[in-house]
């Protein structure tokens, strides 16, 4: 004989059916409560029809870690499948063709102080029988020399936009978590900035193609730069997060990849006075620049980010973030030829180097007046060098918020310069820049 239910359990179901209809739910017995559940419809391979069971979907509490079921773990898969073939199809775009956005720091050349009227060095590199006729001068003294304010303000900026970012709240995925996400980074660049008259964008990059050769400069520099990047996330004891990234810079050949490690001082807090305070994470990253023959680019951040979740319903999550980073910005020129219009081995006629100096020994001599002079012709070796190394550092403000339903998560970061990049660095004469980052994933 089934118990007689009491006055007070049928007046509570009663309430709680209408709380639950009202939120298209049904209202069920679970263990010693009455909870809001979803029918759903369970297909069993080893049966022939379809049976009603009842998923215990929002009890009305929140749970320490979400139970997933098979429609959770289908957007997972999908979610996996979207990024292997973004990732390909990037790939596949980056290696079908090179930007225009390329770094091409050998046009960001000063001429030689002293040099004669009418001559510049790049025409005494291809022509020096012509110098030496005129001014009876040895065109050894008059090499190109690197522009290294102007390749200063170029690694800057583009140390900016390719700098490690947050985009998320301090609260980690948790021990056992991990989260996988796409993302996508606008960065303003200055491109119209010049540093003594030289536009550093329009030199220092490559521009439009006809298919053969690039321009001698780039007339139209993009003011955006952005980033597609793939990243993961996972969670480990003791409030640490361990995350990675590979990211395509689109409008060039050039990947960034990196890592980071954060530490999560206060999370989790949500009842008791402590329930008041936003949790508060530390950690750093460092991203790098592959693809290019001409520089070596990597940054490091320092951050620290405090944040606080809100609720909506049982299932998903604001959480609005607000931090600082510490970026500090390593730039090196690889041996750059400043003359990239003159082969310096075909003019000399190459014969190996002096045992005792180390100088190139010629077998060609330069032509004055179409007869051959007692000059090697080994000027164009001069113009051959390296740019200064960079050393940047940048205070950046960091504010964003990210949105969690379930497994899926989206978030948006702006990161801008708190104060002028040149009132730290000298030489260093752009406007304040600043980053716009949006992305979406999976976190379970």
């Amino acid at each position: 004989m089934e118990k007689p239910q009491s006055a007070a359990f049928v007046a509570i179901t009663a309430l709680t059916q209408r709380r639950c209809q009202r939120r298209g739910l049904h209202a069920s017995p679970t263990f010693s409560k009455i909870a809001c559940v979803r029918s759903v419809t369970v297909v069993s391979r080893h049966s022939k029809g379809a049976d009603q069971r009842q998923l215990d979907a929002c009890l009305g509490k929140t749970l320490a870690s979400p139970i997933y079921g098979r429609h959770s773990l289908g957007i997972f898969s999908r979610s996996i499948a979207f990024a292997a073939s973004l990732a390909a199809t990037l790939t596949v775009a980056a290696s079908a063709a090179a930007g225009g956005m390329d770094p091409t720091p050998e046009r960001l050349i000063l001429q030689p102080p002293g040099i004669p009227a009418g001559f510049d060095c790049q025409g005494i590199a291809a022509n020096p029988g012509a110098f030496i006729a005129a001014t009876n001068q040895s065109p050894n003294n008059y090499a190109c020399r690197p522009n290294n304010p102007a390749f200063r303000n170029l690694v800057s900026e583009l140390g900016f936009a390719m700098a490690p970012s947050v985009m998320r709240p301090a609260r980690t995925t948790g021990y056992g978590g991990f989260s996988l996400s796409l993302e996508l980074s606008f960065t303003k660049i200055n491109a119209g900035g010049s540093v003594d008259g030289v536009k550093y964008w329009e030199q220092g990059t490559r521009g439009a193609t006809d298919g053969k050769t690039f321009s001698a400069n780039n007339n139209a520099p993009d003011s955006l730069l952005q980033i597609y990047s793939l990243k993961a996330r996972k969670g480990l004891p003791f409030g640490f997060e361990l995350g990675t990234n590979l990211g395509y810079m689109g409008g060039t050949s050039m990947w960034v990849i990196g890592g980071d490690l954060r530490w999560s001082i206060l999370e989790g807090f949500r009842k008791g006075p402590m329930g008041y305070v936003p949790d508060l994470s530390v950690g750093g990253g460092v991203n790098t620049l592959v693809g290019s023959s001409k520089m070596y680019l990597t940054t490091l951040g320092i951050n620290v980010v405090a944040s606080k979740p809100f609720t909506f319903g049982d299932t998903g999550s604001l959480s609005p973030f607000i931090g600082y980073q510490r970026l500090i910005i390593f730039g090196n020129s690889t041996i750059v030829d400043l003359t990239p219009n003159v082969n310096a081995i075909d003019r000399c006629g190459y014969q190996g180097a002096d045992p005792v100096s180390g100088a190139p020994l010629c077998a060609n001599k330069v032509n004055v007046n179409g007869a051959p002079s007692n000059t090697p012709d080994n000027g164009d070796f001069n113009n051959n060098t390296t740019f200064n190394p960079v050393r940047i550092h940048r205070h950046r403000l960091l504010v964003g918020a990210n949105y969690k339903y379930e497994i899926m998560q989206v978030g948006v970061q702006f990161a801008t310069d708190l104060t002028s990049p040149g009132s730290e660095n000298y030489q260093i004469t752009g406007a304040r820049q600043w980053t716009l980052s949006f992305d979406g994933g999976v976190s379970f």
